[in-house]
Parts: C-alpha cells; structure tokens; sequence
C-alpha cells in the first residue's frame, strides 16, 4: 500500500483530466518519480491556465488545504517534502510546526544556493530574509542538498544530485569538426542573475579577438522571444521538443553558462552526454568539483572569456576524449536516491 506524502513547491501547476501542466521541469520530475511509491498531495501556486508542457499523473491531489490538516492530524507517517525554501512554503512550514509535526517526517531539497539568489534579486536585505527562513528550516527539517556549498551554516544533509538523462541522451552523436566556425550555445532563462547581458556583451568583443574562426552565438530562453540585434547572434524561443534540443547541441561546439548562481543545471548534464565543453564563470565554479574535465572556468570579462575558448579550441580534440570518460548521474539513479532518501 502507498504511503502519502505532501509535496510544497513555489512553482506554478495547472492539474486537469490526471494531467499535470507545469513550468520547471525539475519540480514535475520530482513529483512523477514520488508518484510512482506514493500518494501525492502538491501545494503550489496554481497557474490559471494550461502551459504547453504536461504529464499524465494519476491520482495527485492539489490544493486541498482542509484535507492536507486532516491529514496531519490523523496521519502520524506522512511525509512532507519542500523544494527549495521560499516564502510560499515557509508559510506551510510554520503551520507543520503549530500542528507539532516532527522533524524525521519533513524533508527540504535545496536546488540552489538561496542564499546568493536573494541577494542578487533583493539585496542585503533579500540574504537576511532567506537567512531567517533557513535557519528555522534547518531546526525542524531534514536536508536534501545538490551541493554542500549550498548549506552555509550547517553541516547536517544529505546530497541528492538530480538528473532528466535517460537512454535518449546518450545516443551516440556525429562529433563537429571545428574547421573555421565555432558555435556557442546559451539555453537558459533570460533573467538577471543568469549572466546573459554580460555574455552578450562578452561575445560582441570576443569574437573580434579570436582570429581565423568565425564565432556565432545561439541563444535559447523564454516564450517571448528577445530582440537583441547582433552580427552572428541569433535567438531562439525555449524548445520543448527534446528531439529539436538534442539535435540544438550536435551543432554547436561549446556550451556556455553565464549564471550567477546556480544548482545542479540539467543544461550542463546534457551538454556532456551531448560531448560538449563547457563554459562557466567563477561564482559558480562549484560545479567542476562534479565533472572536472569537462567543465573550464572563465573571469567574467572579455579577456579570460576569450582565452577560455582559444583554450579550448586548441585542445578540443583531448578535451572530447576526457568528456566521453565521465560518468555522468542518470534520471534512473536519482530516482533511486531519492526514494531511498524521503522513505
């Protein structure tokens, strides 16, 4: 018989006819893998509208806020699950803690360092804001960590490393020749904290400097396409179709991540099934801890940028072979793990 367990997400779902609609890949990936051992019950923000990605899930209940105390009261082996810490879920957390709900039923996966993200959208302010909420979570929690750099002040987790690669990624791919053009790949938001501006800014210098290539620059973001106007750069609205993104990466050479702040990207886990080198700056330079050989690490100026990928050219050959010997975490591990972390 399934266990119940509530999950608490700040991303917005849209339930109808056991499909869920949704936006962040990640979370959906989290609920569909907790479905398969147990009863859901998801409290998020509602989207009013269906989005164009969704998964039939059957059985998942949304929103029921007298069911979900109900349940607390008369349930003693629920499990409760927080992705990420945000003010949304800090408020459901304060109402376990009224009900008395012990500290071995509730789990917390942080995705990201919160701490870096709420200073960079709020300021010092937004870092004592996620400061105070982290702390109370760390009293009455049990954490589930990507990395321990994410952790701050304390030391107790366990680290839980996601991944969306199934057999489809790893299909053995046509290498690129280099040859005389060398195309880079963004696929990310186009927020503030993802760097993108700056990569721009980078690339329109960078590609001045590098001498018998001709460097191009693709961009892959939100819905609303962006309007930027530059020679060898181009834009393209956020792909859906994993069949079109895989074939986005065979044809380009290097993939760059221009974030400030970062958890475990799934861009970066597919850029190396797809064998490609990866660029990314030093505020998230935790990251070549877990894949040293394909990850290269640039200052965020033109400068190290553009020596970064003269580097990379001039290896690129030694740098693919070092890439196809990583071991990289597939969807089925994390699945595992994670069962096996919140039984």
């Amino acid at each position: 018989m399934k266990k119940k367990i509530v999950v608490f997400s700040n991303d917005s779902f849209y339930y109808q006819n056991k499909f869920l609609n949704y936006q962040n890949k990640n979370s959906q990936t989290i609920i569909d893998i907790l479905n398969s051992k147990f009863h859901i019950h998801l409290i998020s923000r509602k989207s009013l509208k269906k989005t164009k990605v969704k998964k039939k899930i059957k059985q998942i209940k949304m929103n029921e806020i007298k069911f979900l105390i109900k349940d607390i009261k008369k349930n003693k082996d629920l499990r409760f699950l927080f992705i990420s810490i945000t003010p949304f879920n800090f408020i459901y957390f304060i109402l376990l803690k009224i009900f008395l709900v012990k500290k071995k039923q509730i789990f917390v996966f942080l995705r990201s360092d919160g701490f870096k993200e709420y200073q960079i959208k709020f300021s010092i302010l937004g870092y004592w804001v996620y400061y105070l909420m982290f702390k109370l979570f760390s009293f009455g929690s049990n954490f589930l960590s990507c990395s321990r750099d994410f952790l701050h002040y304390k030391k107790e987790n366990k680290i839980l490393l996601p991944s969306e690669l199934d057999d489809f990624w790893f299909k053995k791919n046509k290498k690129i020749k280099l040859e005389n053009k060398i195309k880079i790949l963004y696929i990310g938001r186009f927020r503030k904290e993802k760097g993108y501006e700056e990569l721009v800014d980078m690339f329109k210098k960078a590609h001045k400097k590098i001498n018998n290539y001709n460097l191009s620059l693709t961009l892959v973001g939100d819905d609303k396409k962006k309007k930027i106007k530059e020679k060898n750069l181009k834009v393209i609205k956020y792909i859906n179709n994993v069949t079109k993104l895989r074939n986005l990466y065979d044809t380009h050479q290097i993939f760059v991540l221009p974030s400030y702040t970062e958890g475990f990207p799934q861009v970066i886990l597919e850029s190396l099934a797809r064998k490609k080198p990866v660029i990314v700056f030093q505020e998230i330079k935790f990251l070549r801890k877990f894949y040293h050989d394909g990850l290269f690490v640039s200052k965020r100026n033109v400068i190290s940028f553009t020596n970064t990928i003269k580097y990379i050219i001039k290896n690129y050959n030694k740098i693919l072979k070092d890439i196809s010997k990583i071991k990289l975490i597939s969807k089925r591990e994390y699945k595992k793990n994670l069962l096996l972390l919140i039984k």
